[in-house]
């Protein structure tokens, strides 16, 4: 018997039991679209945060809490934060760069209401009076806090367009009040659109002066400080000037200092890991799938003993009998993964309008998954067909 007349068989045979084919299909399509999927998705945010933390520049310093290199977890991980607005005058005061360093304190989910309108933003963000400077933003309407507003933790906010949106329906929010956890602040100004930076809607915020949101948090920590220089080509220099001015103040362990480029290192790093672990999850499901398929094979071969005597009997040797199971294995691998790959590619197109990243099936994903679920197919085809080849035909002929 040759390839084509097996084919022939093995499709006719699939086509008798259509449900049970279905379901074999199934755990290779599933397997397939997990990979292209998952994969996709990593990729795109991957890229999409790539770009937002390349467009920020390469003359930017972060000061975190804690000591990424001597502690475990991602960055910011740490027991205590001993950084506080010292530090960043410390910085500003001294350094040898000329560096404008900028501090951070952020409270995440805050309720926001204006008349009978309310609504939970993102975060609130505490800023210095330099951070229109430091991270080059602009202002749509109004103006933004100064530093007297910072000293004297004036009740002032910049709010997102979001925020404009949500709460006050179009109507020009500069000079009216709004409540922040019970508490008025005078709207002094709306924020230019920014659009999202790691799948954040930047624009659902309040900005304010740091230390009216460090008295809202019940806190004087400093959760970040973000420092800009003139030169980018200084950059190395400046982060060393900057470890050592704060060493004057703290421990080597109590901070951080990154540049934007080794910021985005340790982020592909985790991406990588990611994407890794997801590859490891999807192959989990190919091998269920593949296990479903052997399960099925089994099952078939049992019922079809008697047929396989009869077809064994007429002259068929043990290896026709063998490349036809092991064909209708990889024929349901084949048509699992190619199912698979149409299903990916449609949903990721249909998906790719709703999303800020691009979502696209790269061809490695389709070719491995592709490649991996042929392989299932032949791999936990091949015991079942070795299995029907070697059935006695005078007991496959008796057998009820």
């Amino acid at each position: 018997m040759n390839l084509i007349e097996s084919l022939k068989l093995a499709i006719s045979s699939l086509k008798m039991n259509k449900m049970r084919t279905f379901l074999t299909l199934l755990g290779i399509v599933i397997g397939v679209m997990a990979i292209i999927l998952l994969v996709s998705v990593i990729t795109g945010s991957r890229s999409k945060i790539e770009d937002e933390m390349q467009a920020m520049g390469t003359n930017m310093l972060t000061v975190i809490p804690g000591n990424s290199e001597a502690q475990m977890g991602p960055p910011g991980t740490y027991t205590t934060n001993r950084l506080k607005m010292r530090h960043v005058d410390l910085i500003n005061n001294k350094s040898a760069f000329g560096a404008d360093a900028c501090p951070e304190y952020d409270i995440m989910g805050v309720n926001v209401k204006y008349k009978n309108e309310s609504r939970n933003v993102s975060f609130v963000s505490g800023m210095g009076s330099n951070f229109e400077k430091v991270f080059t933003w602009k202002i749509d309407k109004g103006a933004f806090f100064r530093e007297e507003d910072v000293k004297a933790a004036r009740k002032v906010a910049i709010i997102g367009v979001t925020v404009v949106k949500n709460i006050f329906k179009g109507v020009n929010p500069t000079g009216k009040y709004i409540s922040v956890r019970g508490i008025k602040f005078r709207v002094i100004g709306v924020m230019e659109e920014k659009g999202s930076f790691f799948g954040m809607d930047m624009d659902d915020a309040i900005y304010m002066p740091i230390t009216t949101a460090q008295n809202l948090g019940g806190s004087d920590d400093v959760h970040q400080i973000t420092v800009r220089i003139p030169d980018p080509k200084q950059i190395d220099f400046a982060k060393a000037d900057t470890k050592r001015l704060l060493l004057t103040m703290l421990d080597k362990n109590d901070f951080s200092v990154m540049t934007q480029g080794e910021s985005l290192d340790m982020l592909k790093d985790i991406m990588s890991v990611m994407e890794l672990i997801t590859y490891v999850i999807a192959m989990i499901s190919l091998l269920v799938g593949g296990i479903g398929i052997m399960n099925i094979m089994l099952v078939t071969v049992t019922e079809r003993t008697r047929e396989i005597g009869i077809r064994k009997a007429v002259g068929a040797s043990a290896g026709n009998i063998l490349a036809q199971f092991i064909v209708e294995a990889v024929i349901v691998s084949v048509t699992g993964g190619l199912i698979g790959i149409l299903i990916s590619i449609t949903i990721l197109a249909i998906l790719t309008p709703m999303i800020p990243f691009p979502v696209k099936a790269s061809g490695v994903s389709i070719i491995v998954s592709f490649v991996f679920s042929s392989l299932i197919g032949i791999f936990f085809g091949t015991y079942p067909a070795v299995k029907a080849s070697k059935i006695d035909p005078i007991a496959a002929m008796r057998y009820e």
